[in-house]
Parts: structure tokens; C-alpha cells; sequence
């Protein structure tokens, strides 16, 4: 399940971004197979091998310095993709106190080199920290491989957008996706407005299906090409039905994860994830028919 569904997670997106720039989906290449490169970013931020052969999970609580130094790890990733990654640091307060923590980002321009304020802007986002009571493998570092993967098999791609590719820091509770609203915040009016897409990806290797959503501001046209890129595909990849009343058919509220303050903003959001919209209370947080939810246990490794 998890392998299939990386692969899903990769090529979905990967086909769109490369399509709204016309460009041959051949020119992203790698000599690995989708979703291998992924799995090895998952395994890397998830765990470290002892000497015996077991495993210790790594945490990677908001506003720690276990989130630090995986924000670190991130940066070095990207920039052995290319990219010149930067952190962008920010504070918030949980529980009546300060933290801090930091956003990753890397830039990929379209067409020249030189900024262009006409250019559209693609921008795509997960958050990398993890709860406690799990090991964050598939909320969220699965979402941030998937992204780290794109980034690389985007690396060499003209393309006539520009792309930014966040990892968001502190998106858990109790900090409530403090990176992302900071991020969002930080955008110019210009960046705003050429902003034709904010691609979220988060959890997405446990579920019994794959999904892409819009948000509700109900801008729809990128969620709209990908269940039609799906179908052409034949990919296993929908939108959610809109058997609970309080969520229509194909948008996902805010508060579920870092798309929100891009919803808030104004931006069309497509938001990926992988679970089950119709068992449980009908509002995707029942993962599995068979085996219930991960995210947030300890069997979250």
C-alpha cells in the first residue's frame, strides 16, 4: 500500500506541474522509479538504524530542536537537488508561551533568470514536523518526500511559471499550522496575485484510497485538471464525495492542514492526502476500513 501510494503521490502532482507549462513529462527524470526516491527521505527523517539492527524514531516536535535540525536536513536535500534553499525563521505562541521554528524553501525560476512579476507563481508545501505520539512517518514526512521528489525531478524543467517549494514547521498541535500562516503572510500582493496554485501534500501513504481536494474558497480549476489528468491516466486518484453535509463534494475545510492559509489568502488550493471520506463520520479522519487511523499513535512508523 504505502510503495503504490507514493508512487500515486508523485506522479499526480509531477504530471500537473508539468503540464501547466507544456512541457514533456519526459524532461523530469530520474534513473530511479517514482516514489523509491521518496520512501528514502521518509526513512531518513523517521528513524536512524542502531548498531544491533533496530530502529530509534527521530522526533521532530514543533519549535525543538529536534525540528531544527530536521529543517536543516531538508535544506540539504533540496540543495543537493540544485536549489539554494533558505530558512525562514518565525515565532509563535502555544499554551501561553514562545517558540520558535522555521519554514524551508526553494525556488525554482521559470524562463530567465531574473525575477518577472508577470510570471505565474506554483507553490508547493508540507509540513515536516510530527507529533509525539507517533513517528511522523506518515503525518508528515511522507508529504514532505513526495515534495522533496518532485523538487528533484523538476530541477532541470523549463518551465513558464515559477515554482516554490515550502516545508513547513510547526503545522501540529498545539501551534495549529503557524508555519504556513507565516509563510502565507510573507507573500507580496504581487506573489499573491500571479499565485495560481498552492499544492499541499500531507499524509499519504496509509488509506484505503488516494484523494485530491480544492478548498473552500471553491476555486476548483487545478483540482479540476487533476481528477481529469486521473482519468486519463487511469490513476486511482479522486475527490472526496460529499456523503458528510457539512463538507461538499470535492473541498476539504480549513484547519486540516497548511492549505488553509492559502485558501484564506485567496489562492486556488489542491490539497492530496491519502484516507477514506466514506467510512467513520464521513470527514476522511477514519483511515482504513480494516485497520482504523495512524496518524497520530504510535503506529504512525
Amino acid at each position: 500500500m504505502a510503495s503504490k501510494n507514493l508512487r500515486l503521490a508523485v506522479a499526480m502532482p509531477l504530471a500537473v506541474v508539468v503540464s501547466l507549462g507544456v512541457v514533456a513529462p519526459g524532461q523530469a527524470k530520474d534513473p530511479k522509479p517514482l516514489g523509491e526516491r521518496a520512501y528514502g527521505y521518509i526513512e531518513a527523517l523517521t528513524r536512524v538504524e542502531n548498531p544491533d539492527g533496530t530502529y530509534t524514531r527521530i522526533l521532530r516536535k514543533q519549535g525543538t530542536t529536534g525540528e531544527a535540525r530536521a529543517a536543516k536536513r531538508i535544506q540539504g536535500w533540496f540543495d543537493s537537488s540544485g536549489y539554494r534553499a533558505k530558512r525562514q525563521k518565525f515565532t509563535y505562541r502555544a499554551k501561553g508561551k514562545k517558540h520558535s521554528s522555521q519554514n524551508v524553501v526553494a525556488v525554482r525560476k521559470g524562463g530567465a533568470k531574473k525575477a518577472d512579476p508577470s510570471r505565474p507563481l506554483v507553490i508547493l508545501g508540507a509540513h515536516y514536523d510530527a507529533r509525539v505520539e507517533g513517528w511522523g512517518a506518515d503525518d508528515n514526512a511522507s508529504g514532505v518526500a513526495v515534495m522533496l521528489e518532485v523538487a528533484h525531478r523538476m530541477r532541470n524543467v523549463k518551465t513558464a511559471y515559477d515554482l516554490k517549494f515550502v516545508a513547513f514547521g510547526a503545522e501540529e498541535m498545539p501551534a495549529g499550522e503557524k508555519g504556513s500562516e507565516h509563510f502565507a503572510e510573507s507573500l507580496s500582493k504581487r506573489d499573491i496575485k500571479r499565485a495560481t496554485v498552492m499544492i499541499n501534500y500531507d499524509s499519504l501513504i496509509v488509506g484505503d484510497q488516494m484523494y485530491v481536494h480544492a478548498g473552500f474558497n471553491k476555486k476548483t480549476w487545478a483540482r479540476d485538471r487533476m481528477v481529469r489528468l486521473a482519468k486519463r491516466f487511469r490513476l486511482p486518484i479522486d475527490t472526496q464525495p460529499g456523503w458528510n453535509p457539512k463538507y461538499p463534494a470535492g473541498l476539504t475545510p480549513n484547519g486540516f492542514s497548511d492549505y488553509s492559509s492559502f485558501n484564506r489568502a485567496g489562492i486556488p488550493i489542491v490539497a492530496f492526502e491519502s484516507t477514506n471520506w466514506e467510512i467513520g463520520d464521513l470527514d476522511g479522519y477514519t483511515q482504513t476500513e480494516q485497520y482504523g487511523s495512524f496518524w497520530h499513535t504510535p503506529e504512525d512508523s
